[in-house]
């Protein structure tokens, strides 16, 4: 069969959709945000494909079969798929890097095994396991091949000292939730009446003391924690709660011991080769004259080289072997796992991928469409859910789903080659296409004028990872992009060095000479110093980076009105009759949580080799709550059914509660009012995670000395909902505030008052200011790389 065809997909908010899907083609599936794109791809085609393998082999699928219905009518012609979606990306593993991954390691392991010398010039002799920190030969015995030391950190353990302490116990998940029944006698030791309304910030210092350490009659909150960690997996997922990093001093944070760092090939040790960017790795590897390895090792260079090089054509050429996997973003992660398979020799497999140019620069995009077109040719089928322009252009078939996000979509607008969509009548990408719609643009009188009266940043001689001792100036009271390629040192000026430094004037941080970056400790004299802080009082940053990692973190709770919506049902006269209260319209708490799947509202099956999967608890049927709380209804409505909501549904429901309208509210005006409010955080995008943030920012009252960073903030956006994003940071700028974003999209940056141009490559190749200047500057200047792709008024 020439086609994959799907009749009659029914799942979230697809409505009986019906596609036909060409085989050894480049498909895309487009629309706006929440518009079904995702549910077609990864909960029909993957899903459906991973079912029959399941079944193939034996294994029931359990929520199918207790439903008895297949959320489709009939799939003919799909083949095995393969699929990488950023939002369910759940790399946790700290050993887990870059060179394992790729195997690449394996090579260089054994290179120098066989070639290392010693430090008179003789070959080591020394077993391959030695270059391992994997293995008890190789690691660093005092970090345990980490590479650096895990402390409990009490910024970590109290994160808000403002929030109630049942708040801060429940926030605790497993380890900490157990501890609020003793709240109540621990209040009353103090004195207090209503240990509710207790907050960490309100206690005396002796009285914080007891809560975190505890005393003769209180356990306190730290050993309590602590008292929790009885398995590996619950001592990882505490050192993920509470717990900071230092690098280790005896091994310099390579991971290694002493053996494996007294080996060396031209001068350098295992663990400063696996540091460099592959670009360099490349250089070096080149460098070795071959006729003077063996055999063996002269194979293992030519095979290292040849890796590098695919590594190379997806854009990854900045990263090392030891960057962790947990620390890529799920564009990298899909790039690293397109490389994998531009090794490999398969066919007939149906690949499925999720934005694989998030975070490319226009140049790079190119590169990327023709190594997925490198899979079709072999034979395989390629399926992208993407929005960018250039990749549909490039693709073979279209199919746009929407209109709207939510119930407002989930129905075909055109299906068919890229050509006829600027011409569909019913699509609402076409327009954008065929430039008979625009994103919003700025006319040169418009953009907002950065003299030498305006506030601003001034960072100096920062000399982080590849940053080449920088300085540069970032106006204030504007909108200001960062542009450049991947690894050029964007995300390095900003996550790295600017929120750091400002955080640490902003706390008021004298005397201290290491603070919290973002790969963990950073010395302040590498970060450089920062002038014109003190026009800035608070700094919100609006990461990609997940709301929680727990499935009992929600879009609800992380907004902050969950509290008033259990308020407003334990007020309801058949909750008062019953004595229930708040806690009781928790899952997160015994009162109200399924007492067999402790309010996650399902149950994890372990199928050995293939992996953990969930199925639904058959004691709640996935409402995570005990039956008799669902009888206690507001306006009609269980606990579970506004969980269950989207957000545009609840605010209609809450017309009539002003604090919890006007967040939900927010969420709609930022295109999220399409996400279930139940929703478990980890399954929400990059993208989704940063507007939700965004959301929470912009629904608090607006005050000036506020700088907000941004980081790709148009990750998963079709057109429409980028429109709302630049009007909604246009219109922080106008309050008072200051804007900052990472970004690729020249649109995004045309908009900008302000860009600050990166490059002009990546890894050692980058960390220079290459531009920096209005869009109109940068479009003129012959040394910036993104000045050719801003369209200008």
């Amino acid at each position: 069969m020439d086609n994959i065809q799907v009749i009659g997909a029914a799942i979230h908010n697809l409505k009986k959709v019906n596609v036909t899907l060409p085989k050894g083609s480049l498909t895309v599936l487009t629309g706006v945000s929440g518009s079904g794109k995702s549910s077609l791809a990864f909960d029909i085609l993957f899903e459906e494909g991973r079912r029959r393998y399941f079944h193939a082999i034996g294994i029931q699928n359990d929520g199918q079969a207790k439903s008895g219905e297949a959320p489709f009518a009939v799939i003919r012609g799909l083949p095995p798929a393969i699929a990488v979606e950023q939002r369910t990306i759940r790399q946790t593993n700290p050993r887990s890097i870059v060179g394992t991954r790729t195997k690449l390691l394996d090579s260089v392991k054994w290179l120098y095994a066989i070639e290392g010398v010693d430090v008179y010039g003789q070959k080591s002799g020394l077993p391959v396991e030695t270059f391992s920190f994997n293995h008890l030969e190789g690691l660093c015995p005092i970090c345990e091949g980490r590479g650096y030391h895990i402390y409990l950190d009490e910024k970590r353990v109290i994160r808000d000292p403002r929030k109630r302490l049942e708040q801060i116990c429940i926030e605790g998940r497993d380890f900490g939730k157990q501890l609020v029944k003793h709240l109540p006698a621990f209040a009353a030791l103090l004195g207090y009446s209503d240990w509710k309304k207790l907050t960490f910030q309100n206690l005396s210092e002796e009285a914080r003391r007891a809560f975190l350490h505890g005393n003769e009659q209180f356990v306190g909150y730290i050993p309590f924690i602590r008292s929790k960690i009885t398995t590996p997996k619950r001592k990882v997922l505490f050192e993920q709660l509470f717990a900071s990093r230092t690098t280790c001093e005896a091994c310099e944070g390579y991971r290694l011991g002493e053996s494996a760092r007294g080996v060396f090939l031209r001068g350098k040790h295992i663990g400063q080769i696996c540091s460099m960017p592959f670009a360099e790795l490349g250089a070096f590897m080149r460098s070795i004259k071959l006729e003077a390895l063996t055999a063996e090792g002269s194979l293992l260079v030519s095979r290292i080289l040849w890796k590098i090089g695919l590594i190379e054509q997806v854009g990854l050429s900045y990263l090392t072997m030891l960057r962790t996997i947990p620390s890529l973003s799920g564009g990298e992660l899909q790039r690293l796992f397109l490389m994998h398979h531009l090794q490999s020799e398969f066919d007939s497999l149906l690949y499925i991928f999720d934005e694989p140019t998030a975070g490319l620069h226009e140049s790079e995009k190119q590169a990327l469409i023709e190594k997925m077109r490198t899979l079709t040719e072999a034979g395989n089928t390629v399926i992208v859910v993407e929005h960018d322009a250039d990749v549909i252009r490039a693709s073979d078939y279209v199919v746009e789903l929407g209109p709207g996000a939510g119930v407002h979509g989930g129905t075909v607008l055109y299906e068919g080659a890229p050509e006829g969509l600027p011409r569909s009548d019913t699509s609402v990408l076409g327009p954008y296409l065929s430039n008979a719609r625009t994103l919003p643009m700025k006319r040169v009188e418009q953009y907002r004028e950065v003299n030498a009266n305006r506030d601003r940043l001034i960072l100096r001689h920062a000399s982080l990872n590849n940053l080449q001792n920088l300085t540069v100036e970032i106006p204030l009271g504007v909108l200001v992009g960062i542009a450049g390629k991947s690894g050029s040192g964007k995300s390095t000026l900003i996550s790295g060095t600017l929120v750091p430094l400002l955080e640490y004037h902003l706390n008021a941080g004298e005397g201290v000479d290491e603070i919290e970056g973002s790969e963990g400790g950073v010395r302040l004299d590498t970060l450089g110093w920062l002038d014109g802080w003190e026009a800035i009082d608070q700094c919100i940053v609006v990461s990609q980076a997940p709301i929680g990692r727990s499935r009992m973190s929600t879009p609800i709770t992380y907004i902050e009105i969950w509290d008033k919506i259990r308020d407003l049902f334990a007020s309801q006269p058949e909750a008062q009759m019953r004595g229930y209260t708040a806690g009781h319209f928790s899952f997160n708490t015994e009162l109200g949580a399924c007492s067999a799947c402790s309010g996650e509202g399902f149950e994890s099956m372990d199928l050995g080799a293939i992996g953990i999967f969930d199925r639904t608890c058959p004691m709640c049927e996935g409402t995570r709550y005990r039956r008799e709380i669902l009888e206690v209804t507001y306006k009609g409505r269980s606990i579970h059914d506004i969980l269950s909501m989207s957000a545009e549904h609840a605010c209609e429901l809450f017309d009539d509660q002003r604090s919890i309208r006007s967040a939900l509210a927010m969420m709609i005006k930022i295109g999220l009012g399409y996400l279930t409010l139940g929703q478990p955080a980890p399954t929400l995008s990059g993208g989704e995670a940063q507007r939700l943030k965004l959301a929470k920012a912009l629904g608090k009252p607006c005050k000036s000395g506020v700088i907000y960073m941004l980081d790709e903030p148009t990750t998963g956006l079709g057109a429409t909902d980028i429109e709302k994003l630049l009007l909604l940071l246009d219109e922080l700028v106008e309050q008072g505030s200051s804007v900052i974003v990472t970004e690729h999209e020249p649109n995004i940056l045309a908009y900008c008052d302000w860009l600050i141009e990166m490059g002009p490559g990546s890894g050692d190749q980058g960390g220079r200011l290459l531009a920096a200047g209005s869009p109109h500057e940068l479009s003129q200047n012959s040394s910036s790389l993104i000045g050719p792709y801003l369209p200008m008024v």
